[in-house]
């Protein structure tokens, strides 16, 4: 007897675009949690700015610029594919608006559950408590973007940008109130936000919230991506969370005694080196994922092995495009430039929907075009 064939079975749900899909109930949690944390956040901000107005509004445009610039170089600078911009608006805003509204409520009920331990005149209560309540929120963000298959974590190196990103929106409010609120006490307040900026901004704030949480993300999404063992998978998970509590511990501790631009800067070494770390070792195992998506999953016609080892890094793709420019003129290189950016999608989107889909079919075209483009600038003279 044959099967009964039903014309009718569930198809698997189409991807979004982005990590906005109505039908997920987890964007409508990450929906209700920031309406929540806003009646939180909100409040501290408008207080800050009222406190002295003409410093919180200097504060508010220099830790709103300092949030873009460092948001965009970031984005901007990404090895193969530039995150899209509703994404990476929803890490910002977890980090800045969820992480920051929750740990405003959950952070006084850890100072004084830590108090009670090592006393509430400890110069390592801050040390303690703020990273067993600030690290895993901001890490939850990283936890929801992957459950959203519109977000596309497929990498570690996916968990580390959004989970740099995240720590970024945390780092410039929480960057926002400090100074605001310490100008608007002191005798000098324009002067105020100015060192309070420099110290908590470029001093120290280059390896502070975005380096702990980019830390943390990789290890939530190896925990998603990697086909490693369960108990392996909890365990770097688990364990890169612990590092970037014990790392912010150490920014926050007492432990190198001197000026603060001297302790942060001395603190800031092995923060530097565990965060490089974490970059170096999620860029290599990105750079093996889409090697094996051009070996195995894209026609060679399209992205050929030897192509990707062309792409594989941002440096090889610069001196084959000044090659290109020396030997065939700017319009060559162009067209070269033209045909990287296409082939990297197609990588991309292979490696996230498929070889067979809208996305990469796209991309697929864009190659065929640019590859054409690039024959003619060569040999069509």
């Amino acid at each position: 007897m044959t099967a009964e064939i039903r014309p009718y079975a569930r198809q698997p749900r189409p991807r979004t675009a982005t990590f906005v899909d109505a039908r997920s109930w987890v964007f409508w949690t990450v929906v209700v949690l920031t309406l929540g944390a806003l009646t939180q956040v909100a409040p501290l901000v408008l207080e800050s700015l009222l406190a002295s107005p003409a410093s919180g509004a200097y504060a508010a445009v220099l830790w709103t610029g300092y949030g873009l610039v460092f948001a965009s170089s970031v984005w901007v600078f990404e090895l193969y594919e530039r995150r899209h911009l509703v994404n990476v608006a929803g890490a910002l805003v977890w980090g800045a608006i969820v992480a920051v509204g929750l740990a405003h409520i959950a952070g006084p009920a850890m100072h004084t559950l830590v108090g009670a331990r090592v006393g509430d005149d400890s110069l390592w209560l801050s040390s303690i408590s703020a990273p067993l309540v600030e690290e895993p929120l901001k890490v939850l963000g990283v936890v929801a973007l992957a459950l959203v298959p519109g977000a596309r974590i497929r990498t570690v190196a996916d968990g580390a940008f959004y989970g740099g990103m995240i720590g970024l929106g945390f780092q410039v409010v929480e960057g926002f109130l400090y100074t605001a609120r310490t100008a608007a006490l002191a005798g000098e307040p324009m002067e105020t936000v100015t060192q309070m900026f420099v110290l908590r901004g470029i001093v120290a704030g280059l390896w502070s919230h975005a380096a702990f949480s980019a830390i943390a993300g990789a290890g939530v999404a190896f925990f998603f991506v990697s086909v490693a063992p369960a108990l392996q998978r909890w365990a770097v998970a688990l364990g890169a969370l612990g590092a970037a509590m014990a790392l912010h511990a150490l920014l926050n501790s007492p432990v190198v005694q001197g000026t603060q631009v001297t302790s942060a800067l001395i603190k800031g070494v092995p923060i530097v080196a565990v965060l490089l770390t974490t970059l170096h070792v999620s860029h290599l195992r990105e750079r093996a994922v889409f090697a094996r998506t051009a070996r195995v999953t894209v026609p060679d016609h399209l992205v050929s092995p030897a192509d990707f080892e062309g792409l594989s890094t941002r440096t090889r793709r610069r001196h084959a495009r000044a090659d290109m420019r020396e030997r065939h003129g700017r319009q060559a290189a162009r067209d070269l430039h033209r045909l990287q950016r296409a082939q990297l999608a197609l990588l991309v989107a292979a490696h996230s929907d498929g070889m067979i889909s809208a996305r990469a079919a796209d991309a697929a075209g864009r190659v065929t075009s640019a590859r054409s483009s690039l024959a003619w600038s060569i040999v069509g003279k």
